[in-house]
C-alpha cells in the first residue's frame, strides 16, 4: 500500500443536532438515535459517517439477504481504497463502516486498510461480519490494526436452524470465534467493542433468549431485530416472517428516511450509493472514476433524490417499496449502472426450509 501523508484537519464544526463525536455514546442505541439528527436539505453538510463496501463477496447464503442473488461480485482495488481513504477524510468523515453488501474478511487487505485509515486519522471503525472467517489468526491482525467494533450477525439460536437460515454449518465455529475475539480483549488490553445482532424469522424468532443467553456474557450489547425486505429488494421475506409495514429506517424525523442526508456506501465499483443495501443499485448517486467524492454529494442527482424524499415523492424509486414494504415497479436513479436480479424462490430449497 502507499504511503500516504494525511494532512492534519480541523474536525467539523459542531452544530446543534449534528452526529456526536467518536468520544460520545458508542452503544448501538446511542448510534442509531444520532445519526439521525441533523440537516434534512437538499445538500446537507457532508456526513460524518460512511461505509466503505470492501467486497460484495460472501462466505454465507442467508435466506433473507439478497447477496446470493446478485451478480458480477467485486472486490475493490486497493488503489480506490486508499482514494477513498484520505479524500473521505478530507471531507470531514470520521467515523467508518468497512462492510455493506459482502463479508470484509475475505479481503486480505482488511488490516492493511484498518491501520491505514487509523493513520490518517479515522476516529472510530467498524465492521459487521457473520464471523465464520473472524478466526484467531483473522481477527488478531484486524483488531489490532485499530478496529474499534466488531458486530457478529448471528441469525438462529440452534446449529440446525442456523444451517438452514445461513446457508453453512457454521455455528460452533462462530460462536466459538466470537469467544475468541471477547477473550483477546481482557488478554490485550485493548478497547474495542463487541455486538452481536439477530435477523429473526419466524423459524427463529423462539430462539431470540437462547442465543441472548449463550453470547451475552461474551458482548457489550445485543441487537435482535426482525427481518426487512432489504430496502426493497426481498419483498419476498415476507413469506419468512413479519414485515413492518413501515420501515424502521425512518425513525425519528417524520418518517423521512435518514440516509440520503446522513451518509452514502461506495461500492466495490467505486460507485456511490445513497443506501447502504442498494444490491441491485438502484440508488446510485455518482461514479468515483468521473468525479469527487465533494461533486457527488452536491450534484443534481444527489439533490433531486434528496428533494423527493423531503416531498415524500417515492413513488417509482425502490425507497417506496422499503419503506411500505410493497413491491412496486422502479426506475433506477442512473440506468447505466443498476443491476436488478432474478430471484427465482419457487425453485429454492433453502427458502422452503426456512418456511
Amino acid at each position: 500500500m502507499s504511503d500516504l501523508k494525511a494532512e492534519s484537519m480541523q474536525a467539523n464544526e459542531k452544530e446543534e443536532g449534528v452526529y456526536a463525536p467518536a468520544s460520545l455514546g458508542r452503544t448501538i442505541a446511542d448510534r442509531k438515535k444520532n445519526i439521525k439528527k441533523g440537516n434534512y436539505c437538499e445538500i446537507p453538510p457532508f456526513p460524518r459517517e460512511i461505509f466503505l463496501d470492501l467486497t460484495s463477496f460472501c462466505n454465507h447464503r442467508c435466506v433473507f439477504c439478497s447477496n446470493p442473488h446478485i451478480k458480477n461480485k467485486k472486490t475493490m482495488e486497493p488503489d480506490m481504497v486508499v482514494r477513498v481513504l484520505r479524500e473521505a477524510y478530507e471531507c470531514g468523515v470520521r467515523d467508518l463502516g468497512l462492510y455493506a453488501t459482502g463479508e470484509s474478511f475475505l479481503v486480505k487487505s482488511l488490516p492493511e486498510y484498518v491501520a491505514e485509515a487509523k493513520r490518517i486519522g479515522y476516529e472510530y471503525l467498524f465492521i459487521t461480519t457473520n464471523g465464520a472467517l473472524a478466526t484467531p489468526d483473522r481477527a488478531k491482525a484486524v483488531l489490532d490494526a485499530g478496529l474499534d467494533s466488531i458486530k457478529f450477525s448471528i441469525s438462529a439460536g440452534r446449529p440446525e436452524t442456523y444451517k438452514i437460515i445461513q446457508g453453512k454449518d457454521d455455528f460452533e465455529t462462530v460462536i466459538s470465534n466470537l469467544r475468541w475475539v471477547s477473550n483477546y480483549r481482557k488478554e490485550s488490553g485493548l478497547k474495542y467493542r463487541i455486538y452481536v445482532t439477530m435477523v429473526y424469522t419466524n423459524k427463529t424468532k423462539d430462539e431470540v433468549e437462547i442465543l441472548r443467553n449463550i453470547v451475552q456474557p461474551l458482548i457489550d450489547e445485543w441487537d435482535p431485530h426482525p427481518l426487512n425486505n432489504q430496502c426493497g429488494n426481498m419483498y419476498e421475506n415476507n413469506k419468512i416472517g413479519e414485515i413492518l409495514d413501515h420501515s424502521p429506517r425512518a425513525r425519528g424525523h417524520t418518517n423521512i428516511c435518514f440516509q440520503p442526508f446522513k451518509g452514502f456506501t461506495i461500492t466495490p465499483e467505486g460507485l456511490i450509493s445513497a443506501c447502504v443495501l442498494d444490491y441491485s443499485k438502484d440508488l446510485v448517486v455518482g461514479d468515483l472514476t468521473k468525479n469527487s467524492l465533494k461533486e457527488i454529494w452536491e450534484g443534481e442527482i444527489y439533490r433531486n433524490f434528496r428533494k423527493r424524499h423531503l416531498n415524500k415523492d417515492l413513488k417509482g424509486l425502490i425507497c417506496y417499496n422499503c419503506m411500505h414494504n410493497q413491491n412496486e415497479p422502479v426506475e433506477p436513479l442512473m440506468p447505466e449502472y443498476v443491476q436488478h436480479f432474478e430471484k427465482d424462490f419457487e425453485k429454492n430449497k433453502d427458502y422452503e426450509k426456512a418456511l
